[in-house]
């Protein structure tokens, strides 16, 4: 399929013009990586994203890596500390 025309989901430039401060503000795209080790040699073993998150400037929104799960919390650094309570876990921005 080709695509024939100009794309209609594309603003124009004054529209854009509306909302540019707004997309700027956009939230930040944060990863929940928990870490494994060897319980002998306390090397890394292996790794895993736990949870996508965004975050806001008021709450971060968490999404399970598989996609069942979902919350709300302070930041993305509550929701680390609240998932490290189980797991050794690291807070990624990509």
């Amino acid at each position: 399929m080709s695509d024939a025309g100009p794309n209609i989901w594309e603003p124009e430039p004054d529209e854009y013009a509306l909302v540019r401060d707004e997309i700027r503000r956009r939230p930040k795209l944060f990863a929940l990586c928990e870490l494994d080790r060897d319980e002998t040699e306390w090397e890394l073993t292996e790794g895993r994203v736990l949870a996508w998150g965004l975050a806001f400037p008021d709450r971060a929104e968490l999404v399970s890596a598989d996609g069942r799960g979902h919350g709300s919390v302070q930041s993305a650094n509550r929701a680390a500390e609240i998932f490290a309570r189980t797991a050794e876990v690291r807070l990624v921005y990509p």
